[in-house]
């Protein structure tokens, strides 16, 4: 009889442990979903944000090509006027196509105006007892305003009564602000960064625009003193001038849709 009870026991502590087991192994194989699911989820952001940044710089390497041959063409646009315009063309082409993939990139202004008004708010979100010590501030300094005709009507005395009522806070209440200060650093602070990424972004966008405006500037000065000579070669010629201040035209309504986005601040970012 004993060694039946035994038997049982050991069948009994088997099952349990295989229960265990199964039970630690499907614990941890939810935890390696887990992992893996957060991991790819910041793969896919740091792609997304490296995409963006790839494109970016391959704008700004294609305006740096396009500054370059706009440098030979001027050597030689007299020489070849008709060549010189289907250049232009060619250029002006290849110049939009940069400005709005740099664009697409997320490389536009349409942060600046939010950043402008995001600071001040993160600012005050950053500075909330500042605030909440101005309101105090402003609070007892509207209530003397307003005790003055009060004592004049012979109500100081209430007045008087209701500001020896106000305590300073409790060691417990500068506790608790303190506390929410400390639990408000870390949002804030990451809101001060993205501000700052925001106005980066801003400024380089600016940046790039005003060299595509400034390259277009100099393919539009280029054609004009070519368009005569190409267009007395013929049908041909006049076509070819045609098709260079088309592309011209293209380059200025990217730069426009990128401007767009925050009219208020690029045309003084951007004055030439």
């Amino acid at each position: 009889m004993i060694r039946i009870d035994a038997s049982a026991a050991l069948v009994s502590a088997d099952l349990r442990a295989a229960s265990d087991a199964r039970a630690e192994a499907a614990e941890k194989r939810r935890e390696d979903r887990l992992k893996a699911a957060k991991q790819a989820i910041e793969v896919l952001k740091h792609a997304r944000v490296d995409v963006g940044e790839v494109q970016k710089e391959m704008a700004r390497r294609k305006l740096e090509q396009i500054k370059e041959r706009i440098r030979l063409l001027k050597q030689t646009a007299s020489m070849d006027p008709r060549g010189a315009a289907r250049e232009i063309a060619r250029l002006s082409r290849e110049l939009a196509s940069a400005v709005k993939a740099y664009a697409s990139a997320g490389g536009s202004t349409a942060g600046v105006g939010a950043v402008a008004g995001g600071g001040t708010a993160g600012a005050q979100a950053a500075s909330g007892t500042a605030e909440a010590s101005a309101e105090a501030v402003a609070g007892s300094e509207t209530t003397g305003a307003e005790a003055g005709p009060a004592e004049a009507n012979g109500e100081g005395s209430a007045a008087e009564e209701v500001k020896a009522e106000a305590q300073p806070p409790t060691a417990a209440e500068r506790a608790a602000e303190l506390y929410r200060r400390m639990q408000n650093a870390p949002e804030a602070e990451a809101r001060a960064r993205d501000r700052q990424k925001q106005e980066s972004d801003a400024a380089d966008a600016a940046d790039f625009l005003k060299q595509a405006r400034a390259l277009q500037k100099v393919l539009k000065e280029i054609l004009e003193k070519v368009a005569e000579a190409a267009r007395a070669k013929g049908p041909e010629g006049e076509k070819e001038v045609e098709d260079a201040e088309k592309a011209l035209a293209e380059v200025s309504r990217e730069i426009g849709f990128a401007e767009a986005a925050q009219p208020a601040v690029l045309p003084a970012a951007l004055a030439a």
